[in-house]
């Protein structure tokens, strides 16, 4: 597990010779604004020779270890592309294992007829020499399961024009996710290209778009309507009052009605902001997300919250409002910054403690399709925040006061630069050591959030000079509180709220995250029927 960019967001095509991979390829690369990558051309790059004399001189054998090193070379780019994967690659082990981790694999599947049509007498192509079509139909009988197996998706080309087959290619790569709502309810697409969807999912009747964003965001999206676009400022100081009465002042302007659409088109600040001013403009009017960072995609822009700050805390006004659809293009984040990528590891992070396994070994389009099934799961159920919808607010609690101490002043160091993930790392190993002294959990376990922090690359300590008493004033002001802070804890029953924390345990715990050290011991206050006793756990 690493905190650097996982490669796994190429779109690679496998399938027999005369499927189409190089046709198809080149025009699905130009669709998508990616390089095209043919591992057949990289060998012959390589080499200076083509494939036929490679054969003819070498083997096969000397071919397959070209060929084995061009496709790592290709998939080891962190600039997605699209990879017309060689027929005869997917026959050793060692590639079909690079090529799953390597994003979306699509299987152009045609018939042996359609396929002997294609090659003819098979000039040119080592493995065919005698009798072409035979020599297809057996390859084919090979090669159709190791297709099948390696594929997350097939596409069949038979009777499909070229321009026929990229549709249905961009059209597979999508994961859809439904958030299930009863009427209410609507997707999130996941994958390249998916923000090519929006005229698609607009509501029907829309004659206006309100496009929202920020400076520097570049990902460019046309509603397919007459359109009027809108720029809030950076960061957690534009989420303000002041910002969605601005936004809510131009829809007027721009002529939106209550049968428009708003689109929002960037990162968690964006999301919140737009997502707000739509719930409240005309009392609410439809909005699409657009998520250009990997937090929204994979929390953000997810489950209908909408808010902005005020000076006392963080999004402390706002509204639950379930936009029309969600669209997580992964190519939007081939261009965030490094520091960006980081901050919405952070919130995958809480998803290792969620149920979410092995994220880290998928590629990217998985990776963020799981956790907004897991999110999606929860919201379904728990649409308000109830205590199941709490904790999705895992690491939070800590996390929000941060986030808060840096734009209202508060604890001691006003000039605090901290993302939002990172906030949420930090606020995942508070929790973890609070849930220790509470014997919720035994010090494996905190072990264990270490190590998956750690791992991503991300921060585990509070920044140093804090006042941790204004971090407790702080958590109190957080938008779960009712009767007290509630804080998200794991035990033996998995993630959940815990309320009635003693005080002095959790500036026990903040002291012990402040220093970095290791988990403060579980002491006999801890002890009760309001803290139940992992099993394994060590004993107060």
């Amino acid at each position: 597990m690493s905190g650097a960019r996982t490669p796994g967001n190429h779109v690679l095509l496998v399938g027999m010779m005369g499927s189409g991979k190089t046709t198809t390829g080149r025009a699905l690369a130009e669709r998508l604004g990616r390089p095209y990558v043919d591992s057949d051309e990289q060998v012959e790059r390589r080499t200076s020779r083509g494939v036929a004399e490679i054969f003819a001189t070498d083997g096969e054998k000397a071919f397959r270890d070209e060929e084995r090193r061009a496709l790592a070379e290709a998939v080891a780019s962190g600039r997605p592309a699209v990879i017309a994967v060689a027929g005869g690659a997917v026959l050793d082990e060692a590639n079909r294992a690079l090529i799953r981790r390597a994003g979306e694999v699509v299987w152009l599947r045609a018939t042996p007829a359609t396929l002997a049509g294609r090659v003819g007498d098979g000039h040119g192509r080592p493995l065919l020499e005698g009798d072409a079509a035979a020599t297809v139909a057996r390859l084919d009988e090979v090669r159709r399961p190791i297709y099948e197996a390696l594929a997350s998706a097939v596409v069949d080309v038979d009777g499909l024009s070229p321009a026929g087959v990229v549709d249905h290619v961009l059209a597979a790569v999508l994961r859809h996710v439904p958030i299930p709502l009863g009427e209410r309810s609507y997707e999130v697409l996941v994958g390249p290209g998916a923000r090519h969807r929006l005229a698609d999912v607009l509501p029907p009747g829309a004659r206006r778009a309100a496009v929202v964003s920020q400076a520097g965001i570049d990902l460019e999206v046309d509603p397919g309507v007459e359109t009027s676009r809108f720029t809030i400022g950076d960061g957690e100081r534009a989420k303000t009052l002041s910002t969605v009465e601005e936004l809510c002042r131009g829809f007027v302007g721009a002529g939106l009605t209550r049968a428009d659409v708003v689109v929002a088109v960037g990162g968690g600040v964006v999301t919140d902001v737009a997502g707000f001013a739509a719930a409240s403009y005309h009392r609410g009017v439809a909005v699409v997300h657009v998520p250009t960072t990997l937090l929204g995609q994979v929390d953000a822009a997810i489950g209908g919250k909408t808010g902005v700050n005020l000076p006392e805390g963080k999004n402390l006004v706002g509204a639950f409002w379930q936009p029309r659809a969600v669209l997580c293009d992964t190519d939007a984040l081939t261009t965030l910054p490094e520091r960006e990528w980081r901050s919405g590891l952070g919130e995958m992070a809480k998803y290792a403690f969620l149920g979410v396994d092995d994220l880290p070994s998928l590629p990217l389009v998985e990776q963020i399709a799981r956790c907004v099934a897991a999110k999606a799961a929860v919201v379904g159920a728990d649409e308000r925040e109830g205590d199941r919808r709490m904790s999705l607010n895992y690491g939070h609690t800590l996390a929000h006061a941060l986030e808060a101490s840096a734009f209202s002043g508060g604890g001691g160091r006003p000039a605090l630069d901290l993302r939002h993930g990172e906030a949420v790392a930090i606020g995942l190993i508070f929790a973890a050591r609070l849930a220790h002294l509470l014997g919720r959990i035994d010090e494996a376990r905190v072990d264990r959030h270490l190590e998956v922090v750690e791992a991503y690359g991300l921060p585990a300590a509070i920044p140093a000079g804090l006042d941790l008493d204004a971090l407790v004033a702080l958590m109190g002001r957080d938008k779960k509180a009712v009767a007290g802070p509630v804080f998200v804890l794991d035990g033996p029953d998995g993630v959940e709220p815990v309320r009635d924390v003693p005080r002095e345990l959790v500036v026990q715990a903040l002291a012990a995250s402040a220093a970095g050290g290791p988990a403060p011991e579980a002491t006999a206050s801890a002890a009760g029927p309001r803290a139940p006793k992992a099993r394994g756990a060590v004993s107060p």
